[in-house]
């Protein structure tokens, strides 16, 4: 069911903006009656092939009067100012606090000029994670972030929020003022109850209902500010006036490289209906804009959330495997992935790769899931895990914990004060194996690169074997959180999902890294290597046994419709062929002595 509310100046331009914002994060928003469980679910994934994928902590603490906080670019890295301390922050784990806020993020950029504030001295990094110490629900965390905005200045391009606690979850969008200005204007629209959204690097705002207070907030100016810089009439309508027209007008590539996503992820979700958007989607007909919210096909779990973000299209127009259509891209292992850039020229042409939601360059992702019918201060479990979330294995971490695992934690810190000085030393740069970071890459760039069409499915059999059990575990330390709260024990509780998330942590690291030596093990040169066909020889024995261990290896191959294509490319079919008049029996036997085909086991 479908709810909710000109074409660009050229493909090669709106093509060049959106690669310019990194095409970084896909979000996925689920309020509690479109969970199963009545839940309110954000689904995070940011991409950025840049960036270490390490755990923010921000531990709650209590500031004297006068201190000054130093605020820090999450992009640049760079310092941005100082601004006052407020008296008391909360526990932050990840994007969620011990209140059950949470917040995700993707980046629309917007129109180039106003992307630049000069002295401004807040960026949507701080902005998330300053508004996460200081708030504590998704009305606080919208108001906290209009605040700092129009008190210090937003120092970013046009940004997605989602943002949610026990029960609201809204979407709010911001564009920069730009040069001259201070802040920005925003509208956040809260997302019905039963239904679902998503963003994907195109604002998706369009028309505002002004008189819904109660459920959609604005900036008092975010009309009057286009009127007065030439984005809007100056006798248009407040009722006619289109955000994302104004602010992010949709493109080709807003369309085919952003909303698809959006199109992707509703379609994992069951969301019926969609075919009437897909010549959009395609960036073809951009007149038709996709509504803000749908109806999910059927009540999400969280597995349902978590899997959808590993979504690559399969089976839709745009599946990229070659499997539901001919693609040389996609290789002899029907791989999904296709490295940058994604637009390309070929004979005085341009074309495009289609962008997935699970893709390689993510940094980390998150599904941060705020229960009901349990005390804020163990509502959120937020499941997280760096690199592309296709192939990561998520962990869950209590957002009121103490601490992480130090292969999670980073003594640098996705910001400054989110480092942990306990954190396993390493870098975008220093690889280390007690690194979650680097031991996740190990597992999808192996994938990636030795088989995909192999590999993958073993991943996806150890993601659900691994996410079941620690779902198992949650609901059980979940029983003496809630006992421990129930009895005034605030302290204990802590402790016991402390100690869970650290616990979590470690076994996370230490399975996968078991896990990517198995992977090694099995899928080498060309060969998948099982179990050996004859035991090692024990106490003696010289029958029917090996010295030392003999793998099974059978030669992987390549599938027939490959061969087909190898056959038909170029002049490959003469070069190879092997003429019926020159294969004797000799020949096949020599073939067998080259390939080692002739071990016995006997």
């Amino acid at each position: 069911m479908i709810g909710g509310g000109a074409m660009g100046v050229g493909v090669a331009l709106a093509l060049a903006v959106c690669t310019s914002t990194v095409l970084g994060c896909s979000n996925l928003l689920v309020t509690k009656g479109a969970s199963a469980d009545g839940s309110t679910m954000i689904a995070y994934n940011a991409d950025d092939g840049d960036m270490f994928g390490s755990l923010g902590m921000w531990p709650a603490a209590d500031h004297a009067p006068g201190t000054m906080l130093d605020v820090w670019g999450w992009d640049s890295a760079q310092y941005l100012g100082k601004i006052p301390q407020v008296n008391h922050t909360y526990n932050v784990v990840g994007n969620s606090n011990e209140f059950g806020l949470s917040i995700g993020e993707t980046t629309f950029g917007g129109l180039p000029k106003y992307s630049n504030q000069p002295g401004a001295l807040i960026d949507y990094g701080s902005l998330i994670w300053i508004t996460l110490q200081r708030a504590r629900t998704a009305r606080e965390a919208i108001q906290t972030i209009a605040h700092l905005m129009d008190t210090y200045g937003y120092a970013s391009d046009g940004e997605s929020f989602s943002i949610a606690d026990q029960d609201d979850v809204f979407l709010m969008e911001i564009f920069s003022k730009g040069p001259g200005h201070k802040g920005a204007v925003w509208v956040a629209t809260k997302i019905p109850d039963g239904y679902i959204s998503g963003h994907a690097n195109q604002c998706r705002t369009t028309t505002i209902d002004f008189t819904d207070k109660e459920n959609v907030l604005f900036s008092t100016d975010v009309v009057t500010f286009a009127q007065d810089e030439g984005l809007y009439p100056k006798d248009g309508s407040p009722a006619d006036f289109d955000f994302s027209a104004a602010y992010d007008p949709i493109s080709f590539a807003g369309a085919r490289l952003c909303e698809a996503r959006v199109f992707g992820l509703w379609t994992d979700c069951g969301v019926a209906g969609l075919d009437t958007y897909l010549e959009y989607v395609k960036g073809y007909q951009l007149k038709q804009r996709m509504p803000l919210y749908v109806k999910p096909g059927h009540p999400l779990t969280l597995n349902d959330t978590m899997w959808a973000m590993r979504t690559h299209f399969e089976g839709t127009w745009f599946d990229n495997s070659g499997l539901a259509r001919a693609d040389v891209g996609a290789g002899a292992e029907n791989s999904v992935y296709r490295w940058r850039p994604l637009m390309w020229t070929s004979g005085g042409k341009q074309f495009v790769n289609e962008r997935t939601v699970g893709v390689q360059q993510t940094g980390f992702t998150f599904v941060a899931h705020a229960r009901p019918n349990v005390p804020p201060a163990m509502a959120t479990v937020t499941w997280w895990a760096p690199d592309d979330s296709s192939m990561a294995l998520r962990v869950p971490m209590y957002a009121a914990a103490r601490a992480v695992s130090p292969a999670f934690a980073d003594p640098v810190g996705i910001l400054p004060g989110g480092a942990a000085p306990y954190g396993n030393k390493a870098s975008g740069v220093e690889m280390s194996m007690d690194s979650a970071f680097w031991v996740w890459n190990l597992v999808s760039n192996y994938a990636m690169n030795r088989g995909y069409a192999l590999v993958y499915p073993d991943i996806q059999a150890k993601l659900a074997e691994l996410e079941g059990a620690y779902m198992a575990q949650v609901a059980s330390t979940d029983v003496a959180v809630k006992a421990a709260l129930t009895a005034g024990d605030t302290a204990k509780a802590q402790q016991i999902m402390t100690n869970f998330t650290v616990t979590a942590g470690d076994a996370g690291l230490v399975n996968w890294r078991n896990f990517w030596m198995h992977l090694f093990t099995r899928y080498r040169d060309g060969f998948i290597n099982e179990a050996p066909k004859l035991p090692m020889c024990q106490n003696g024995e010289t029958k029917n046994c090996t010295f030392r261990a003999v793998p099974d290896s059978v030669p992987t191959g390549y599938s027939d419709s490959w061969y087909a294509r190898i056959v038909g490319d170029s002049d490959n079919a003469d070069h190879y062929h092997v003429p019926s008049d020159v294969m004797d029996e000799r020949s096949v036997y020599k073939i067998s002595v080259v390939e080692k085909t002739r071990r016995s086991h006997a």
